[in-house]
């Protein structure tokens, strides 16, 4: 029995350590047992779940609506209130322009309109007394008008007569003056006479000329009056017979179109008045929306123009941002998406909003995203960081990243087999700060050991925690 009980023991040390020799100094060999302890280790097993990879990118800060602010007059700035990097509000008064000459202009179209409230009460008067005096001293008017056409006719040609003679004496003077300038060139030529003849003769000759043109030009006016005066004696004759043939109606007629002109030119001017009170308020410029200013090109005293941008305004509720991401990152966003944008260590959360559909020379895609509500710190042309996802896996099995062990860069992993340590080859994928996809090699029922030790290896003792 003891025996048995020796060999039982002897069996299980085998089991459970290394067996060596030694001689002893008498020549003896001795047995010396070296007892290996099992491994204690952790397990675990694969989970299904979902990796996401956030890349990390330089953008650039934009403002999602940036405005140029462009007086509607131009004319000399007055006052300037802000300043580059100053925030204003919608409606605040950026700047503004001397009005003065525009107040001119008010009181001289308030002086018109007062002239012509006169003009239409003549009128209105004048359609009231239509069918009355009205119509008598019309006529009378006309034929006084005949009178004077007469007269003009008579004037014109007694002007035409005067003018043929004095084309006639011109032109003689003319010729008399341009035979003595001949003379005397040929004879300044020959050495007969003094430059000072020669001189006197020339201008003689000129004044004649210009006397002759004076002369032509007085003729050709007095057949024109004489037209202009047949012209006015045949409207004359025509005017006073229409008052006598149609007198009532067409006199009716026109004293309602005089009305009807009168109040046409003072509404006229009512349109002056409105557009130039319009202009007055033009002169003071204000902020067509809320945001930082970015660029001041007025000062006192300097001229502004409509064609000419005075201020450039950045809205700062919504700012963009704007980077570039390789190919591969690129199918993993779309329009909608989250990113994360850092400044100043400080986090602020954006939403993608373009993505571009090509690529550039750089093989890189560009994409856009809105920042909402950022802070005032965060201004246009910022450099800032970008994260954004990259990769992503849906569904699929992980195990923690420190469970993944490599030789010669082929992964691996040890599995519990029956208290044993199995090293088991796998195919990795992509994997974040926690957890690694495992694309082949185990399955989800597999104790994957999640415990490092130097003496792990395949093939040794585990003892499983909590087992």
């Amino acid at each position: 029995m003891k025996k048995l009980l020796r060999n039982t023991i002897a069996i299980s040390m085998i089991a459970t350590a290394g067996l060596s020799f030694s001689a002893c100094g008498n020549g003896d060999t001795v047995s010396t047992v070296i007892i290996q302890e099992s491994i204690r280790v952790e397990t675990i097993t694969p989970e299904i779940s979902s990796i996401i990879v956030m890349g990390e990118y330089i953008g650039t800060v934009e403002p999602n609506q940036q405005v140029s602010v462009l007086p509607r007059i131009p004319g000399e700035v007055l006052s300037v209130y802000f300043n580059v990097g100053d925030r204003v509000q919608a409606g605040d008064i950026l700047f503004t322009i001397d009005p003065t000459e525009i107040q001119n202009n008010i009181t001289a179209l308030e002086a018109q309109l007062a002239v012509q409230d006169a003009t239409v009460r003549t009128a209105q008067t004048g359609v009231n007394l239509v069918d009355g005096s009205t119509m008598q001293s019309q006529l009378l008017q006309a034929s006084g008008g005949i009178n004077q056409a007469e007269a003009a006719i008579r004037q014109a040609e007694q002007n035409i007569e005067q003018s043929i003679i004095g084309v006639e004496q011109a032109q003689l003077g003319y010729d008399m003056a341009a035979q003595a300038y001949n003379d005397t060139a040929v004879l300044f030529e020959a050495g007969v006479v003094a430059r000072v003849a020669y001189e006197q003769a020339e201008a003689g000759y000129a004044n004649a000329l210009a006397a002759l043109e004076r002369a032509q030009s007085g003729y050709a006016l007095a057949q024109i009056a004489l037209s202009q005066a047949h012209t006015a004696l045949q409207q004359a004759i025509e005017g006073q017979r229409i008052l006598a043939e149609d007198a009532p109606a067409e006199n009716r007629r026109r004293a309602q179109d005089a009305l009807a002109q009168a109040q046409a030119a003072r509404h006229t001017i009512l349109v002056n008045i409105d557009v130039a009170m319009d202009r007055l308020e033009d002169a003071i410029v204000t902020a067509p929306i809320s945001g930082i200013i970015e660029a001041r090109d007025v000062d006192e005293f300097s001229m502004a123009s409509p064609q000419s941008s005075a201020f450039t305004i950045a809205a700062q509720d919504v700012m963009t941002v704007a980077f570039r991401v390789p190919r591969n990152s690129f199918e993993h966003l779309a329009i909608g998406d989250e990113i994360t944008l850092v400044d100043n260590n400080i986090e602020q959360s954006g939403i993608i909003t373009e993505i571009s559909a090509t690529v550039d020379a750089g093989g890189l895609i560009a994409v856009r995203a809105n920042i909402p509500n950022p802070p005032a710190s965060l201004l246009g042309g910022t450099t800032v960081r970008i994260f954004a996802e990259a990769q992503r896996a849906q569904s699929v099995l992980t195990v923690p990243l420190s469970a993944v062990h490599y030789d010669r860069g082929v992964p691996y992993v040890y599995i519990n087999e029956n208290g044993t340590a199995r090293r088991i080859q796998v195919e990795v994928g992509i994997f974040d700060a926690n957890v690694i996809q495992i694309i082949s090699g185990i399955s989800n029922t597999d104790h994957i050991i999640n415990t490092w030790s130097a003496r792990l290896a395949d093939g040794v003792t585990i003892e499983v925690a909590g087992a």
